[in-house]
């Protein structure tokens, strides 16, 4: 089975591909970073069999989605409807605290993505974090900050969230769509998202 996947914000691949690896070690695997560019990517990398987006990356799979595009089996890990609180569409994090962390990440990166890092409950060792991607990490800030994909999850998707996420409310989320699925004790951390979805699969 071959699977696409479009990561989170300021996720590197160095660090999620070997968690994906561990839960599907014979599949072949395609990582695309949250950018603006990730869909035409991930389309010219295909066909695939499945395809995954994580935090961000599931936003774009969404957006994607109502503007029309089709993929063969899409999953979802940490779905994002709306980021900002304002939204109420299950998004825990005021507009407000992600325009400080944009305007941190121009001052000093490294600090700014060890916080978030800490907050999301993310592992993510220093030496990976992608520093030097400013323009693309702003972009997806003000992304998650500006943009919200309408509910429900399109037909035959399949989400899962974390049930003690620090960034998304997973009970408001399965209000908006009740085919999300509540990983109980798991974080913004993919690893027991990846664990629940690997249950799920033939």
């Amino acid at each position: 089975m071959k699977m696409g996947w479009i990561m989170g914000w300021a996720v590197p691949e160095a660090w999620f591909a070997p968690l994906v690896r561990q839960h599907f070690p014979n599949a072949p695997h395609t990582f695309i970073p949250a950018g603006p560019e990730s869909i035409e990517r991930l389309l010219a990398a295909g066909p695939f069999d499945q395809v995954t987006g994580y935090s961000l990356g599931s936003e774009l799979l969404l957006s994607a989605a109502a503007r029309g595009v089709v993929f063969k089996d899409v999953k979802l890990l940490a779905p994002i409807f709306a980021f900002a609180r304002e939204e109420d569409l299950g998004g825990r994090v005021a507009r407000a605290q992600v325009r400080l962390l944009i305007r941190w990440l121009r001052r000093d990166p490294t600090t700014a993505l060890a916080d978030f890092y800490g907050r999301a409950g993310l592992d993510v060792p220093h030496q990976l974090a992608p520093v030097q991607e400013s323009d693309n990490l702003i972009w997806g800030l003000e992304y998650l900050e500006n943009q919200r994909v309408e509910p429900p999850l399109p037909a035959s998707w399949q989400a899962w969230c974390g049930g003690a996420d620090a960034l998304l409310d997973a009970r408001r989320l399965v209000e908006i769509t009740p085919g999300i699925l509540i990983v109980p004790h798991a974080t913004h951390h993919p690893a027991d998202l990846l664990h629940a979805m690997a249950e799920k699969l033939p």
